[in-house]
């Protein structure tokens, strides 16, 4: 049979129009021949899966009247080659092999608490406070994909045949073994990745770039752009070792880390701009202790607790040289 009358056997049995002494046909072709020669058989992708769609239909159909015709183990070699997961052997004793499904597991950290956990593959995360991240329940396919909202520390089990993306938004993160940070909270401007070790792809709409240790990638979600920096790891995956430090910034940026560290929100008297500039650290310190400091430094500052976890900040801002 040649490669023409393939083609065309092919097109009346994805019409529904194929005969019975063309039926007979193709159950003579030896089905190794179409994989040896899938490319010029099928005209595109999408023509395989359509194509696949009624393979399997027929197959199960066929099955479940207890079928003998040769065209089945047929049909099965061709079902494999479009990637349709049909690996049982069909013959006598043949059996409905159902796609395997696998569940998607969601983990949640409130603000102010933090979680540890460890993939199916040995992937270690970190959650930050304020985040959510989805993966299978184990990994499929020929790659390993999660989702991520917030922030976390990733320490990717190495697979070569295997790459790990992250989706965060419009960005994706891809990585074969390696350890690094997404922060990717949906209120702010930036996502930004930050790499400790490896080798980090990440990639938007219109860009990409490659991320080497200590260098930082930030997608800018309204100009759809990437940059890339150079940083100190260190200070910036501290919070997955419970280190709080403020390095030259303003009291109001301050409190915006204070809020998610601890699950607090802030309140302003009189919408004071609080601009002063504070530098300080924090090794697992509590928040009491933490606000005592900085008005141990800033001393027109005071903090009073109200109600559902709102605390009200008074008082002036002044940098030591005003």
């Amino acid at each position: 049979m040649t490669e023409k009358e393939v083609k065309i056997l092919m097109t009346k049995f994805l019409n529904g129009t194929i005969t019975a002494n063309e039926e007979k046909l193709l159950e003579k072709f030896d089905a190794s021949l179409i994989i040896e020669n899938e490319d010029r058989v099928f005209k595109s992708d999408d023509n395989k899966k359509q194509l696949g769609q009624k393979l399997l239909h027929r197959i199960h159909s066929k099955q479940n009247k207890k079928s003998k015709k040769p065209w089945l183990k047929v049909a099965a070699a061709i079902a494999v080659v479009i990637n349709l997961g049909v690996v049982a052997y069909f013959g006598l004793n043949a059996d409905n092999k159902v796609p395997e499904t696998v569940s998607q597991i969601v983990e949640t950290t409130d603000w102010g608490k933090r979680k540890d956990f460890v993939l199916s593959d040995g992937t270690e995360i970190k959650l930050n406070s304020g985040s959510t991240i989805s993966f299978p329940e184990k990994f499929i396919g020929n790659t390993r994909e999660v989702t991520l909202i917030g922030e976390a520390f990733f320490n990717v089990a190495k697979n070569p045949d295997k790459p790990f993306i992250i989706k965060s938004g419009d960005l994706c993160t891809t990585v074969l073994g390696t350890s690094f940070n997404i922060n990717a909270y949906p209120k702010s401007d930036d996502i930004s990745v930050t790499v400790a070790t490896g080798k980090v792809q990440i990639g938007a709409k219109n860009s990409m770039v490659y991320l080497l240790p200590n260098e930082q990638g930030v997608f800018h979600k309204k100009s759809d752009s990437i940059s890339k920096n150079d940083v100190d790891t260190n200070s910036l995956i501290n919070w997955q070792k419970g280190l709080l430090k403020f390095n030259d910034i303003t009291v109001k940026e301050a409190l915006g880390m204070l809020e998610k560290w601890y699950g607090v929100t802030f309140v302003i008297h009189d919408d004071q701009p609080l601009d002063c500039h504070i530098t300080a650290s924090f090794d697992n310190e509590t928040l009491s202790n933490v606000l005592e400091s900085i008005t141990y430094v800033k001393k027109d500052l005071s903090f009073k607790p109200l109600k559902n976890n709102t605390i009200l900040i008074k008082g002036k801002c002044r940098d030591n040289n005003q």
